[in-house]
């Protein structure tokens, strides 16, 4: 898959939003239950609420779109200025063709830019292949709690050069 990779602006969170939604209820449904899903990304246009949240969270981080030749939205990722993998979601028709991994070195070339000694991801069951085959390493499991419901998930991390 041809994509580019540019940076992630304020003005692109509501497609990112409506990707992250077909992302956990198409990709993610594989291995958590709808309710899980339902609590995750719940469906539906991007609540203002959300968009002022994940605005901030956007403000303290470096951001990257992945586009297609055709103008698609295909994933994106961010990374927090701690070092922590924020965000990274891929469409589902766009899964398996090295998205992720893409924006993972991204990631990973700008934290080394920035002088820091490791990057860190709560990782899904989705997600977690993905982060293994970039050398992330498992060091705990966690749990999230979205609206009550429970999201089995880990703390990966791994160290940079």
């Amino acid at each position: 898959m041809s994509i580019t990779l540019a940076t992630l602006a304020e003005a692109d969170l509501p497609a990112c939003h409506a990707l992250f939604v077909d992302a956990v209820h198409v990709l993610a449904r594989r291995h958590y239950s709808e309710a899980q899903c339902t609590a995750w990304a719940p469906p539906g246009p991007m609540p203002d609420t959300w968009r002022a949240a994940w605005a901030r969270r956007l403000a303290c981080a470096t951001g990257f779109k992945a586009v297609e030749v055709d103008g698609v939205l295909a994933g994106f990722a961010w990374l927090s200025d701690d070092g922590e993998v924020d965000m990274l979601y891929v469409a589902p028709h766009a899964a398996g063709q090295g998205v992720a991994s893409r924006l993972i070195a991204e990631l990973e070339r700008v934290a080394q830019q920035a002088g820091l000694s490791e990057l860190s991801v709560y990782a899904s069951h989705t997600a977690r292949p993905v982060f293994e085959r970039a050398g992330f390493v498992v060091e705990s499991d966690h749990i999230a709690w979205r609206d009550g419901v429970a999201l089995d998930n880990w703390i990966m991390k791994k160290a940079l050069p």
